[in-house]
């Protein structure tokens, strides 16, 4: 996202996909959301982790396990890169994460 409108038109985008019950396509916005707001606004940003948290919350909701594990660790480092964060957040989605993991299905590394 290259300009603080498609910043905006992605926000509303996943708000709508979280309404439909499109919990996979949300998280994928809401992350890519935050990245852009986090380059464009830094760590300290509101907005930034209202993002993040649209995400997590998001994440929480996949209930296909294969659809959450693909996605999972991309948000736990987003997570990660946001230090002034609530520390739960970062603390329930490697939990969740992590137990997903454990469950049989392979571990995807964030690029």
């Amino acid at each position: 996202m290259s300009s603080p409108q498609a910043v905006q038109w992605a926000e509303i985008r996943a708000d709508l996909a979280r309404m439909a019950g499109d919990f996979q396509l949300a998280t994928g916005l809401w992350i890519g959301v935050c990245r852009a707001r986090l380059a464009f606004q830094g760590a300290a940003a509101p907005e930034v982790h209202a993002a993040a948290a649209g995400a997590l919350y998001c994440w929480t909701q996949l209930r296909d396990r294969a659809s959450a594990v693909e996605s999972g660790p991309g948000l736990v480092a987003l997570l990660r890169a946001l230090p002034v964060l609530d520390p739960r957040h970062l603390r329930l989605a490697q939990a969740r994460l992590d137990a997903l993991c454990a469950s049989g299905l392979p571990r995807v590394v964030p690029t």
